[in-house]
């Protein structure tokens, strides 16, 4: 039986409110196209960096920036891995749950952690659907379910490992399912790297107790902080915080054509199309896809010689 309680105190309700006129605001607002694809960027590879980061992830900022920047990888170690594996299960969740109308149920999420690892739970799969049920059972605030299902994976432990990916994982699915994803701007886990003490603080008081408030109140501040942010930068411009070359960037013209041709709705395209059209060779177009799959114009469908992209 689970045993979670929290109030919506008037310091969570006031977060709440703001986070909400925000979000508005965010959402309403006219962005050039580049400034807005270099927001987005950022804020997943922020984003990345933080969640690995909890997770134990030796790996300095600017290795994982070179990572997710280069076209082709050579063999990778473990916790190189981790990090791709990551930004596959963000990919997974803009494609698969963003304004989805579907309830999240323990088989989107245990395909999820097949993603970032193996997969396994430590309990029936019907203790991890009695928590989403839970979670579901009555109309409450994203922002509220995301900052319970974080901790109460954690807290049960319901996977064999890599619990805590898991749970930042699990509550992007509620925030992204409902429309919270701030057109992908908002990274409030680095609000948990940048100050750790305060985040340590309350991530372990939530642990060892039943009342949430208090972990709910520090969560929406977060996100708070960031869509104030993400507000300010839009309003008034500043530099790119990510030392990131002018080139990665840029799209050659052929790359600009692949992106048109998948503009026509269901469109679809694989290697050999492309090498087909622009009389390339595979490295080549291998090239241009891995490209804009770095920037996030596309996704991947399949594996092998079945791989195909469709435009995001």
């Amino acid at each position: 039986m689970l045993n979670i309680s929290y109030t919506i105190s008037p310091r969570l309700k006031e977060h709440l409110t703001k986070i909400e006129t925000l979000r508005k605001q965010i959402l309403l607002t006219p962005i050039p196209p580049a400034k807005e694809l270099k927001l987005r960027w950022e804020a997943t590879f922020n984003r990345i960096y933080a969640c690995v980061k909890l997770g134990d992830n030796p790996l300095k900022k600017q290795e994982m920036l070179k990572l997710l920047t280069e076209i082709a990888h050579r063999r990778m170690e473990s916790d190189q891995q981790e990090v791709v594996k990551f930004k596959s299960a963000l990919d997974y969740i803009s494609q698969n749950w963003l304004g989805a109308d579907t309830a999240v149920n323990a088989s989107g999420l245990i395909e999820l952690s097949r993603i970032i690892g193996s997969g396994r739970l430590r309990v029936p799969q019907a203790g991890l659907q009695h928590l989403l049920n839970y979670l579901q059972a009555r109309p409450e605030n994203p922002i509220i379910q995301a900052g319970i299902i974080f901790i109460e994976i954690e807290k049960m432990q319901l996977f064999e490992e890599k619990n805590k990916l898991i749970s930042c994982i699990a509550s992007l699915v509620f925030l992204y399912k409902h429309g919270y994803d701030f057109r992908g701007f908002v990274a409030y886990e680095t609000e948990w790297i940048e100050d750790s003490n305060s985040f340590r603080d309350n991530h372990d008081r939530a642990l060892a107790s039943v009342s949430l408030t208090l972990w709910l109140e520090y969560f929406a501040g977060c996100i708070l902080r960031q869509a104030e942010t993400i507000a300010q930068m839009i309003e008034k411009p500043k530099a790119a915080t990510l030392d990131l070359r002018k080139s990665f960037w840029e799209l050659n013209e052929r790359q600009k054509s692949i992106l048109s041709f998948l503009d026509a709705p269901q469109a679809t395209i694989t290697n050999r199309q492309i090498r087909k059209h622009f009389k390339t060779s595979q490295i080549t177009a291998s090239r241009d896809l891995a490209k804009l799959i770095n920037l996030g114009f596309l996704f991947s469908h399949g594996k092998g010689r079945s791989v195909y992209y469709t435009k995001i």
